[in-house]
Order: C-alpha cells, then structure tokens, then sequence
C-alpha cells in the first residue's frame, strides 16, 4: 500500500531521529501543522515539497511514496506507449542515474540482498528498453525499404534495387518474420531462378545459419549449379556466402576444390574476405600461410584505416 504524503513524512521523521518541533521550525511553521499533516488532517502546500525532500535528502518522488524502480517502470511504460526519442532517453537517463547511485552503494561497503535485487531489477528494465528501441528502429528501417521496394518494382537496374531488398530481409529476420521470408525467398527463386532471386534466398539461409542447406543446393544439379558455375565476376557475390557457409561447417573439401578459381576472378577486397573467412578453419602451416597472403594484401584492399587495425587485431588472434 502507498503511504500518504503525511505518512511518508512522519516515516522520514522518525527515520532520522528528528521531531515534529525541529521540522517545523525548519519551515517556520508551527509543531501542530506538521502534527496535521501526519494524522492525514491536511499536507504541505506544493510549494514547500522541495524543502522537506532537500531537508530528509530525497526526491520529490520518494516524498509522494514513489520509489526509484515505480519511478522506471512509469518512465519504460510511457516509452512503450508513445515510442518517442524524448521518452526514450527520458527512462534511459533515469535508469543509468539509479545504477549509478546503486553502485556508488554497493561499492562503498554498503552492499544489501535489496540493493542487488534493485540494480537486477534496473539492468532487466534497460535491457527491455534495448529490446523495445531495436523493435521499433527495425520497424521503421523496415517501412523505408518497403517503399523502396514498391517504388523500384520492375527497375532491377537501380542502384539500390538488391541492397535494399536484402535489407528487406535481415530487416524482417530481425522481427521475427525470418521462417516466413525464408519459405518466400524459397519460392520465388524456384518460380523464377535468377541470379537475383538465388543471391536473396542465400542470404536468408545464411542469415539464419542454415549452411548445410546453401551448400546443398550448389552440390545438386539444378538452376543453382548452373547460375553458380563457372565462378566469375558476375556471380562472386554468391561466393562469398557459399564460402562463408562452408567455413562455418569446416567443409575443407568444397574449400579446397572451388576456392581457386574463385580467387582468379576477385580483386584484392574480395580475396581479403574470402580468406578471412578461412582463418578458423586451418591451422599449423595452411593457416601459417593464408595469414601471410592476408598481410600481403590488406594494403592493396582499399579498407579505411579503421577496418584495416581490426583486420590485423584479428589475423594476430587466429
């Protein structure tokens, strides 16, 4: 049950050994008033609130029986309601400051079990924050590519034509809808098999991780093989995802009978992310030597120098 003002402040009161005498004479009040407000016969005028909560050093929230966690529940609440940058940052800002003040806590000796269940309770509505401001942010990204889509129909020559339709995909992966843009990039690549059609439904299997499924429709005869072979050019994009899939399975054998005439055709950029592909596949003298090749052309990638530090943080690593 939540105390009334009254009550909150004979709490507070009687929290830090002060009397009613000591209070009112804080106010310039007479002891009887304080006494009223206590017995529920009346409550501070609005203007005196910030007086009595700088007097027992707490918020104006705490004084109306509003603790920190029903203070950010009320503030993740109003955000799950208007989904605005305001409200956002609003309950962020107060979540980051309550941790804050917990840690400062905990760290200073003054550890509880309640502390620890406050800041549980804080880091579990932070992260609910994160999850609702993903939804939504994938939600809107998701309405631009929509338009797009309907706006580039039957213009595949757009610079953005694929891009946006396989950010389409992710997008919908992201929300939850990747089983069901699976089965219709499936579709639409067995009624209509393209080049495009197949570089999305590969997308999608790579997306969700199905790499035995992607590697197998290149190892059975049929429109895939065919779009796929021979390697050039035109069809690298479809490489690198078959490579990566057989990467992640360890699928040495594809690797070593198709990898090379994969690397005749791409430039430097594309053999630097074919190879970094296999830096968890090999090890002892193969890996020895992938490393050197990788080194000898990250200069020539056009990376930014960015990019090109994490490239080298992450050969040393393997």
């Amino acid at each position: 049950m939540q105390l009334s003002i009254g009550e909150k402040i004979a709490l507070l009161r009687k929290r830090k050994d002060v009397t009613q005498t000591q209070l009112a004479e804080y106010l310039f009040l007479a002891p009887q008033t304080v006494s009223r407000w206590e017995s529920g016969g009346g409550t501070p005028d609005i203007a005196m609130l910030p007086k009595i909560a700088a007097f027992f050093g707490v918020s104006i929230d705490e004084l109306f029986g509003v603790t920190s966690l029903r203070r950010t529940e009320d503030l993740v609440s109003k955000y799950s309601v208007l989904r605005d940058d305001r409200s956002f940052h609003e309950a962020m800002d107060y979540i980051d400051s309550q941790l804050q003040t917990v840690d400062a806590a905990l760290n200073s000796g003054g550890g509880s079990d309640e502390l620890e269940k406050e800041r549980d309770q804080l880091n579990a509505e932070k992260v609910h924050m994160w999850i609702q401001l993903g939804r939504e942010s994938f939600g809107r990204a998701l309405a631009i590519a929509e338009d797009f889509i309907e706006k580039t129909h039957g213009d595949p020559g757009h610079q953005w034509y694929l891009p946006m339709r396989l950010q389409r995909d992710q997008l919908c992966d992201n929300l939850g809808r990747g089983r069901e843009t699976l089965s219709e990039r499936e579709k639409a690549f067995t009624e209509r098999p393209d080049h495009i059609t197949l570089l999305r439904y590969l997308s999608m299997l790579d997306q969700r991780h199905e790499f035995e499924k992607m590697l197998s429709l290149f190892e059975t005869d049929g429109p895939a093989r065919e779009i796929i072979l021979p390697a050039s050019e035109e069809n690298l994009s479809l490489w690198y995802g078959l490579v990566h899939a057989a990467a992640e399975t360890g699928d040495t054998g594809f690797i070593e009978q198709y990898l090379p005439p994969v690397l005749e055709v791409c430039g430097p950029a594309g053999e630097l992310d074919l190879l970094m592909c296999l830096l968890k596949v090999y090890d002892g003298e193969r890996l020895a030597a992938i490393k050197r090749r990788v080194l000898s052309i990250l200069p020539e990638a056009g990376l930014n120098p960015y990019f090109e530090e994490k490239a080298r943080e992450k050969i040393n690593l393997a």
